[in-house]
Formats: structure tokens, sequence, C-alpha cells
């Protein structure tokens, strides 16, 4: 394929992805020092509304309360005083703190790009990135409109890849089967007396109820969990002081270390949630003193368990479901999909792993399982190094990309999700932010 090299956009700087990791380091760099025109920012969309923010309904809102929900890290105050003065928002008040709606969010990130680069206009191509390559004095990153930039340095920032179905799907998403649920705009078009299916009960599955309440939607729903339960509801507990986790080698010892700080009182209680919120302050470092084959064996084991606890919903959300299974309007079926098939009626019939069938006349998929094609690519041509036989880069703890010969590379970086195995907990804007924070300023002095 040829491409065609535009000389004029060659940057510094540029990073991949245009969500809210992208906008996080953006406007790290630029409280840094470093020029904005020096940067170059290639994805679609409004930079730093991504995946998680993008949203259009109301219903969708933050799963953390206002002051754990931070741009700026060391500052847990931000973003709360700024919602006094910008959000209209009386339903954010619960008895476990302030929770936000999601759109509301990404205006306070828009807010803080523009404070950052005092609103001079940023260079940013509406475009895809399908490879990327060393070249001397940098790299050469080829998007899919067949144009190609040139960068001295590059952050991969892609974020949160779209969600795929968890089974093999040869139809087309329509108005009755929907793949990707997080921007909303799905709930505009629903019938109020379907029956729906929602594929998965996590974050997602509980804000398609959300939305689906208050649209007063009348139909019955069911809800596909493999472990049979949803998110707890926040709580209202407080910061408490730093675990300091002990040398662990294995993951056996590392489950035991967590299970003995958890395992008095329940999640629903204020001091158990402080004790997993101290728990997790260490544990990105005790993490990467594991082998990778020990973090694959903790991920494919205790992952399911350590996600629902990590991510607890809002009480708006949580009511909404549970006013939905109170009234026999929302019933939660411990199994998982296994085949579906268009019916003749217009609906669609899926097969469970329990052997059951079940109909229904919209699917939405809330399992939020993705694969991101930029970075499988990079892995299976060998740019990105894998991080032993897992499917995730190795990244070191100064966010440079791991080169084949086992080298951090000077100039290519990653932050957000795709770090995770590499890294630990780093899936939320909390744990991006402070990511985009380090990456900011590693880059600032180099460059002195």
């Amino acid at each position: 394929m040829t491409y065609r090299h535009c000389p004029d956009q060659d940057a510094s700087l540029i990073i991949v992805g245009s969500g809210f990791a992208a906008a996080a380091a953006v406007i790290h760099l630029a409280h840094n020092g470093f020029a904005p025109s020096d940067i170059l920012i290639i994805g679609p969309g409004t930079l730093g509304a991504g995946q998680a923010y993008g949203c259009k309904a109301d219903a969708f809102r933050l799963n953390v309360r206002a002051d754990l929900q931070r741009l700026w890290p060391d500052h847990s105050d931000h973003f709360p005083q700024w919602a006094k003065t910008h959000i209209e928002d009386p339903q954010a008040k619960t008895h476990a703190g302030l929770f936000y709606r999601r759109a509301d969010f990404a205006r306070y990130v828009n807010a803080q790009l523009e404070a950052a680069t005092g609103k001079k206009e940023l260079r940013q191509v509406p475009a895809r990135v399908v490879d990327i390559r060393p070249v001397q004095q940098g790299w050469q990153v080829f998007c899919d409109d067949r144009t190609a930039y040139h960068g001295a340095s590059l952050l991969l920032a892609t974020g949160n890849p779209e969600p795929q179905w968890p089974i093999p799907n040869r139809f087309e998403d329509s108005s009755t089967l929907i793949r990707t649920p997080w921007r909303g705009d799905w709930l505009e078009q629903i019938d109020p007396t379907a029956a729906i299916c929602l594929v998965g009960s996590g974050l997602t599955a509980m804000d398609a109820l959300s939305g689906l309440a208050e649209r007063d939607h009348k139909g019955p729903i069911s809800l596909l969990t493999p472990h049979g339960i949803l998110p707890p509801e926040q709580v209202g507990w407080e910061p408490g002081d730093p675990f300091l986790w002990p040398d662990t080698r294995r993951a056996s010892e590392f489950l035991h270390v967590a299970l003995q700080m958890l395992k008095a009182g329940f999640w629903e209680e204020p001091e158990w949630q402080q004790r997993f919120s101290a728990l997790r302050s260490g544990i990105s470092t005790a993490w990467q003193q594991l082998p990778v084959e020990d973090r694959m064996k903790l991920q494919r084991r205790a992952g399911w368990l350590w996600s629902l606890a990590r991510f607890r919903a809002s009480p708006q959300t949580v009511d909404a479901a549970r006013n939905m299974a109170d009234r026999g309007q929302l019933t939660l079926i411990r199994s998982a999909l296994k085949s579906l098939e268009s019916t003749r009626s217009a609906g669609w019939q899926l097969g469970l792993a329990n052997e059951a069938s079940l109909n229904a006349d919209i699917v939405i998929n809330c399992t939020g399982v993705g694969r991101d094609p930029l970075i499988r690519k990079l892995m299976a041509t060998g740019r990105l190094t894998p991080l032993g036989k897992s499917h995730s880069p190795a990244v070191s703890p100064g966010l440079q990309v791991i080169s084949p010969d086992g080298s951090p590379c000077d100039t290519l970086f990653c932050i957000g999700p795709a770090t995770a195995l590499a890294l630990g907990d780093v899936m939320g804007a909390t744990s991006v932010a402070a990511q985009a924070a380090g990456f900011a300023r590693s880059l600032h002095t180099a460059e002195k």
C-alpha cells in the first residue's frame, strides 16, 4: 500500500490515541513545559472522550466518587471544585459521595486541555494508526487514510479497545444487536416493551440497566453473568495508610497476602473497602516482582473477583438494578453465551453454556472484552516485544517499551490498559493519569 507522507505534520512527539490517556498525556506534558505545537495526536473523535467518557446517556455515571476521579493525581479536590461551578446535577449526591455523569467528566478534561494549552488549537489527525516502524531519528506512523507521519518520539495511548462479541458472530451490528453500548445512543432506539438480554455483568451492564431505568423501560431484562453476581456498591469509605506489601515472588504468596488483608468483614462495609484501597496502593510494585507466568495465573484464576471488588458501581446504578430485580423485571442467569441465531420473528435466540436457550428482541454486548488491533499487529510483526508468552507488550516501570534485545527504548512509550500485565493496576482514570504525569516528567527531564 502506498502512503502519502505529510512533512508539515511531523512532530517531536506523536501520541497514538485520542481518548482519556492521550488527553491526560497532553495536559501533563504542557504542564511540564512541553510545547503543544510539538505534539501530533492521531486518533478519531473528541480528544479526551474516548470509550469511557464519550457517551450520550446522562444515566451513565462515573463509578467512583468525585474526589477519587483524578486527572491531577496529587490534588483530590481538583475535579470536585470544578464540578461545583460547572456541573448542574442534583442526582449526583448519594450517601457514599458525589457520582457525576461520565459526559461531565469529559467536559472537565476538555476544560483542563484548554487551560493547559492556553486554548491553542492542538494538532490532531482524525485517523486510526495501522502500523508504526522505526526509522532514522524516530518513528514513521501509518494511518488508515493512507497518510504517514514522522515523530522523533512516540507514545502509544490507545486506551480501551472497542468490545467484541465473546463468540464468533456473523451478524452485523443493528438496533437489535448492539456490540458497543458505551456511547448510550442506542437507548433512544429501544422499544420500551422489548425483551432485552445483556451479555456480561460488569460496569457496562450496570450502565445499561441504569439507562434503561431512566427511560422507564417496561420489557423484561435478562442478564447473563458467569458468576451469578453484579458489582458491589460503592460505600462511603475514607482513604487510610498505604499497605506495605512484603516481598512476594510467587502467585500463591501474592494471593495469600491479599486474602489475609481482606478476609475480615464484608465488601459492602466501608472498613473493607478502606483495606482494599490500602492494598491497591502498593500492588503494582508487588505485581512487577512476580514472574510473568504467575501474573497470568492470577489473572485467570482470580482476575474476575479482583475486577468485581476493584470496579464497584455507583449507588445510582445499583439502585436501578435492585429496583428492577425487586419488581421481577430483571433476571440474573448464571451462564455464558455460546451461540446466537436470528429467528423468523426478527428476534434472537441465545444458546447458553448450561445448555439452556433464551429468546430476546435485543441483545447488548456488555462483556467489555476487546482486542487492540494496533497492539496485536505490532506484537505479531515483532515491533513490540511480548511479555513472556502473553499477548501483552513488555513495558518498563519508566513506561518505555522493551526492545527485542531486552533494553528499554528511549523513544517509544506506552501508557494505559495495554500496560496492565507488565505494570499492574493501571485500568482506572486516576491510575492512567498518574502514568501520564510520570511520562511527562520523565520526558521533560530527558530533554533538559
